[in-house]
């Protein structure tokens, strides 16, 4: 992926093969390099010509030495500083956004010929340093500009001192230097240093007729070196003073051959170990990045050109990464979050931090999600930020997630606001959750008050006003009844959830109290008339005790009925229990295979009518519960298939031993049925098996399904056997009746 630390690759098109190769960092300290050996060359140079001139025949000029020494002086100070101009050169080029420690770099290295290093950029000052105090760096600059030379060295400004530039791109390098060194033994009233063109770097152009100067030019070289005759003589002072200067032009030279080579020795290396960590940093972040899916983007808004990684490339639609146009990244996005994305750069350019979400539609019908973050880097311009850097990542997986949430918590507040009790859930520090319709419509209450996160003590206050009465619980029953202002009566009943919270449900008992009510009144009106009774006459007191005795006989009979029918279930439960136990053993084949698979089926069939038998004395010990109205269904989903399934396999052996077929006619497409599964069981199995009581041999017993308009499923059982009489029908929905 591309990056600020340039990884971007040059030559490459989103989608296609390969790219071209990441930026050569390993050149840049080549460059140093270069540089520096070219500065090494010229003092090797200036001290050959320093050494040449030392062997001169004493007879030469005795100011025309002094001048080629104090030129060849002046010339190894100058290439000093270029050469720490050179490396601050190098330094900019690899961190153009880091002048400080360019100038930095300049200035350590050219000390102390280097007094001040400052980096001028668009005709302002971007950063100093070095001792100098400043003043005359843009002048410098400009007259370096004017110029046209790599190489620039004067006067500039009202600065006294001389300035040397060289140009780094964009921006402009300029060193103040001390040429003190060169006349450190001179007499500055009789001696100078001029430049080709006359331009005077340091000391006095010796005044008087040109016949009284003495010039001695280097050969290459930059500068010259002028003295008066009149002084000459006393400057230099004999043989011995020509050869210790000539030693000092000797061994100066020399010895910042011998520094500058260690200098770059020392760069080359740091440069080296800087490189190949910062080599290895970008390579752990490439591999950290692309390990968590995460795509690198680098928009350039004033050139409207993005560089995209490989993984960005990819969640965009495109085969990998490079750089394109921000009008083709635009296109990629759907149309309608396409607007979106724009109103996101404009704020990026105005204020720095970019943030989007878009969807990026696929070839193949599914849509990519991708969180785009990014932030602004370098100067703020006029016209706002020019370049944007950021990240994307791909949370298609976390929006199908939170679609699916949100879609089940959907139809769970669906679910329960489709019941019709009353349901309301608090968290463990009594905050409300959830709660449906029918709480509110119970309790009167408004739905701004019951937004998630209410108190529970709050809407409890609330609901206390539309409850006129309640009665005590019961001894060990969780539940309470209330009375509410419009006379309906609610069982409340609470239950701790296993995180702490509560759960309560309110249920509509209306109906129940007033069955309780009228059933009260008709025992007292019962009651009342008995009393009559009693008092009119003798009679009615002996009917009453009869009526009395008759009681106790019937409640004796139903107690022994039901110890009959107690005493009967237990006795036909051991036997079964068995049955099932022993049949469900050889079904599972717990001890080992059966060997026929028949064997195996038959004892299936043996489990289920052993559990089907076991239902019918369920059934028989509900008879109370028949009796008392108390009887309740288990209504449930079920499924026609499976329901059939079972209540055919207890007829199927039935229908092939009395030569019958057996035809199940159920549509593919039939839906779930609400329904007390062993009672309609059990209806299907009694049709089913009178239809093949009264089959002759060689019938037919169907059973059929169809979906009505109404959405209800019609079951028939229908036969080939003797049929029923128009007329008995009637007969048949009334209790124990049978007919021919």
């Amino acid at each position: 992926m591309a990056s600020r630390a340039g990884q971007r690759k040059a030559g490459k098109s989103p989608g296609s093969e390969g790219g071209g190769p990441d930026t050569d960092t390993r050149a840049l300290p080549l460059t140093l390099q270069a540089v520096v050996l070219g500065a090494l060359l010229l003092l090797l140079t200036y001290t050959a010509v320093s050494a040449i001139h030392l062997l001169q025949p004493a007879e030469a000029a005795p100011e025309v030495a002094r001048a080629q020494v104090l030129a060849a002086r002046t010339e190894t100070l100058i290439a000093s500083a270029r050469a720490a101009l050179a490396a601050g050169a190098d330094r900019l080029s690899r961190a153009p956004g880091e002048p400080l420690d360019a100038a930095e770099t300049a200035a350590r290295i050219g000390t102390p010929t280097v007094r001040g290093v400052a980096i001028v950029s668009g005709g302002s000052v971007a950063a100093v340093a070095g001792q100098a105090g400043g003043g005359g760096w843009v002048a410098a600059s400009e007259a370096a500009g004017r110029s046209g030379k790599g190489l620039w060295i004067g006067h500039a400004g009202a600065s006294p001192g001389t300035s040397i530039a060289i140009r780094s791109g964009r921006s402009v390098i300029v060193a103040a230097i001390d040429l003190a060194p060169a006349l450190a033994t001179e007499d500055a009233a009789s001696l100078a240093l001029t430049l080709r063109d006359g331009t005077v770097l340091a000391g006095s152009a010796p005044a008087g007729d040109a016949a009284g100067v003495a010039t001695s030019p280097v050969a290459g070289g930059l500068v010259n070196a002028v003295a008066s005759p009149s002084t000459a003589a006393g400057l230099l002072g004999g043989a011995k003073g020509k050869v210790a200067d000539g030693l000092f032009a000797l061994l100066a030279p020399l010895t910042i051959c011998l520094a500058l080579t260690l200098v770059l020795v020392r760069q080359t290396r740091k440069a080296a170990d800087a490189n190949r960590h910062r080599m290895d940093s970008e390579r752990k972040f490439r591999l950290a990045v692309e390990a968590a899916r995460c795509g690198i983007w680098e928009w350039n808004l004033s050139t409207d050109m993005v560089t995209l990684s490989d993984v960005t490339g990819v969640m965009l639609g495109w085969g990998g990464g490079g750089v394109t146009k921000g009008f083709d990244v635009i296109t990629r996005i759907a149309p309608e979050h396409q607007e979106r994305v724009r109103q996101a750069l404009r704020a990026a350019q105005q204020f720095g931090a970019f943030d989007v979400s878009f969807r990026v539609p696929g070839a193949n019908g599914r849509s990519a999600w991708i969180d785009a973050r990014g932030q602004a880097f370098g100067e703020m311009g006029p016209g706002g930020y020019v370049s944007i850097t950021g990240v994307a990542l791909d949370v298609t997986d976390e929006r199908i997630a939170e679609l699916r949430a949100q879609q089940a918590e959907r139809r769970l507040h669906d679910a329960i606001d489709s019941v019709t009790e009353a349901f309301v859930l608090w968290n463990r520090t009594g905050r409300l959750i959830m709660c449906n319709q029918n709480y509110r419509a119970f309790f009167s209450l408004e739905p701004r008050i019951l937004k998630p996160g209410a108190s529970r003590d709050m809407v409890e206050k609330l609901a206390e006003v539309a409850i006129r009465s309640r009665l005590p619980a019961q001894p060990g029953s969780a539940s309470r009844e209330v009375e509410l202002m419009d006379g309906r009566w609610l069982q409340i009943a609470e239950r701790t959830t296993a995180d702490g919270g509560l759960v309560m449900t309110a249920a509509d008992i209306t109906a129940l109290k007033r069955q309780q009510k009228a059933l009260r009144q008709n025992e007292d009106a019962l009651r009342t008339a008995v009393d009559r009774l009693e008092d009119s006459s003798a009679e009615l007191t002996e009917l009453a005790g009869k009526y009395q005795v008759e009681k106790v006989r019937a409640e004796d009979a139903n107690t022994a009925k039901s110890e009959f029918l107690a005493n009967m279930s237990h006795e036909l439960r051991t036997p079964l229990n068995a049955i099932n136990g022993f049949s469900e053993i050889m079904t599972t084949e717990m001890f080992g295979p059966l060997g026929d698979a028949r064997y195996k089926d038959y004892a299936k069939d043996i489990l289920s009518s052993g559990q089907h038998l076991l239902a019918l004395i369920n059934d028989i010990l509900d008879m109370s519960k028949i009796e008392a109205g108390k009887l309740s269904l288990r209504v449930e989903a079920l499924d026609l298939s499976d329901l059939v399934d079972d209540t055919v396999r207890l007829v199927r052996t039935r229908c092939e031993q009395g030569g019958l077929s057996l035809v199940i006619d159920l549509p593919a497409d039939l839906p779930e049925v609400k329904g007390d599964y062993r009672a309609t069981k059990q209806i299907l199995l009694n049709l089913l098996t009178n239809a093949v009581k009264f089959t002759p041999r060689g019938g037919t017993v169907r059973l059929h399904a169809s979906l009505g308009s109404d959405e209800r499923v019609a079951i028939s059982v229908s036969d080939t056997g003797i049929g029923i009489a128009e007329a008995d029908l009637a007969r048949l929905t009334r209790p124990f009746e049978q007919i021919e």
